[in-house]
């Protein structure tokens, strides 16, 4: 049971943490959670202020898990840790000055939300009646030492989460544990990304080979399109494990987009439930090909993803050549850049970016391969459903729907549920509205 920043944001939401966990008990579950909302942003925020205001900072969130504890009537005792490394962290920032942090700096600064929200939630379960035991989930995910976006050791995984969590399940005990946060080869402190909360929960949940995965979060589960661009979206109560990673992909915030890999492999459902409205039923991840039709459209979902970079290269080199492609992407490897969408072709590559990509310095490497030119400000709209490659006037239809919205590049790709376009970031939301009227609502 892994529950989000939301899910565990004041007092009145671990208090519904800990009903639903009481519900589940039966069931032996184990609990994930991420940092309190908005700690995780706080947290990152500290380096960039000035030396002189990042003990105040540190302080206020401190005064904030505190002031949490005592609403919960939880003992003093349990913040103790809390104090203790808060002090050690503002004086690591005042060591640091005003010198711009490394990696594993910045993963040291921003696990301390997890650590501070698991152990007062772990109280709380306590003080709700139901056993339960803090457990440092660093000792488990081990990874590779690419600090602030790291990548799991899976060799070994199992046997770790057996000896970190099994002897708490076996006795009634309900472990509670942190997403986010792993350990480098050399033991310092790493994190898997932004929401890589889901992604803890999914690895953890292939290793003890658990029924299922259940995401909390403050939304009923997958919907066709962001409600907060379409108001008229829909509840997908079943989808795909292959639907759910395409839209996590390209903007759906419901999920982290790496969480579905282990899920597939173990053949393990994921539920997607709304801790503000537990009895919901929530979209049901499951391993299938063909989740079922929301009406007569083959079309189930509709995302977007912003704040993308468009980066075209041009070389009258790739015509006929062979290695042309190994030797651009390894440029985006040295970097450690993905790229989203592609489109080749016989003189020219375009890809897309994320914006927070230092894309200057991939400028001067890609120079050397031909010219190079960077759109930025695009968005990625995303049509997610079955069999769209198969299906004859589908791409007709869904570029009619948008005649008045210029596409820059178009991606299908060996994917039959996804088919990917890029427009300018101002025009994105258009796009998805006007394909959930096509798909979607008329469909009603």
């Amino acid at each position: 049971m892994k529950f989000g920043g939301t899910s565990v944001a004041d007092a009145p939401a671990i208090r519904r943490l800990v009903e639903i966990v009481r519900t589940r008990k039966a069931e032996r579950p184990l609990v994930v959670v991420s940092a309190l909302a908005r700690v995780s942003n706080a947290l990152l925020g500290l380096p960039l202020l000035a030396a002189q205001e990042r003990k105040a900072a540190v302080e206020t969130l401190l005064e904030r898990h505190q002031a949490l504890a005592l609403e919960l009537e939880l003992p003093a005792k349990v913040t103790e840790p809390t104090v203790l490394e808060a002090d050690r962290l503002a004086s690591t920032l005042e060591v640091l000055g005003d010198t711009v942090p490394e990696g594993d700096l910045l993963d040291f600064v921003v696990g301390h939300g997890e650590l501070w929200s698991s152990r007062l939630v772990a109280a709380a379960l306590e003080k709700g009646g139901v056993r339960s035991a803090w457990v440092d989930v660093r000792s488990v995910i081990r990874t590779d030492g690419y600090f602030t976006s790291a990548a799991p050791e899976r060799e070994g995984l199992p046997a770790r989460a057996h000896d970190a969590f099994l002897h708490h399940l076996g006795t009634g005990v309900v472990p509670v544990s942190q997403g986010f946060l792993g350990s480098g080869p050399d033991g310092r402190p790493t994190t898997l990304g932004r929401g890589g909360s889901d992604y803890t929960a999914a690895l953890l949940g292939a290793a003890l080979e658990v029924d299922r995965v259940e995401i909390w979060t403050d939304v009923d589960g997958i919907m066709t399109a962001d409600p907060r661009v379409v108001p008229q979206a829909r509840l997908l109560t079943v989808a795909s494990h292959h639907e759910a990673a395409e839209l996590a992909a390209f903007g759906a915030k419901v999920l982290h987009p790496a969480t579905q890999a282990p899920l597939v492999e173990a053949g393990i459902p994921c539920v997607v439930l709304n801790s503000f409205a537990p009895h919901r039923t929530g979209t049901r991840v499951i391993s299938t090909a063909d989740p079922g039709q929301v009406g007569p459209s083959p079309v189930r979902a509709i995302s977007c993803k912003r704040g993308i970079t468009i980066v075209n290269v041009t070389s009258p080199r790739m015509l006929g050549a062979s290695g042309f492609l190994r030797r651009l992407f390894e440029v985006f490897e040295r970097h450690r850049i993905s790229v989203d969408v592609l489109a080749t072709s016989e003189v020219s590559v375009s890809m897309t970016v994320e914006n927070s990509f230092p894309l200057e310095k991939l400028r001067e490497d890609l120079e050397a391969l031909g010219e190079v030119a960077f759109a930025p400000e695009r968005a990625i709209v995303a049509v997610v459903g079955l069999a769209l490659r198969d299906t004859p006037g589908i791409a007709a239809r869904i570029f009619s729907a948008i005649r008045s919205i210029n596409v820059e590049v178009v991606s299908q790709g060996a994917s039959s549920t996804n088919l990917t376009f890029v427009v300018r970031e101002e025009e994105a939301f258009n796009a998805v509205r006007a394909l959930h009227r096509e798909f979607i609502e008329e469909s009603a």
